[in-house]
């Protein structure tokens, strides 16, 4: 949620774009980030926030990496894929491995890979 990791700042933090967006359209946010305190503005109280990442994905159709957290570098990625409804990762800062995402049965996209 943060703009970077090791911070609490939502400012221009893109994650408010994306969830604003996704919110639009219909979709359930689920979010995770360690540190992050976001504003009460209404955005935020309609998105679900989660303990961890791996309880943020169960059932999720997708993940979507906006700040290069260690912890999501870090996850058991092999053990999150069976808990999703769809196991897709949007990757928006080049964090995971494309190789192993994709041997894990991801569907795998990432900013500026093919």
């Amino acid at each position: 949620m943060a703009f970077k990791p090791g911070t609490d700042d939502m400012r221009e933090a893109p994650s408010t774009v994306l969830a604003a967006r996704l919110l639009a359209e219909g979709a359930e946010v689920r979010c995770w980030d360690p540190l992050a305190r976001p504003d009460k503005a209404e955005l935020w109280t309609s998105a679900v926030r989660y303990a961890s990442p791996e309880k943020a994905l169960e059932g999720a159709d997708a993940a979507v990496v906006v700040t290069e957290w260690p912890q999501l570098r870090d996850a058991d990625w092999a053990r999150v894929a069976p808990t999703m409804r769809r196991p897709v990762v949007f990757d928006g800062r080049n964090l995971l491995e494309l190789r192993r995402m994709r041997s894990l049965g991801f569907t795998y996209m990432a900013v500026g890979r093919p």
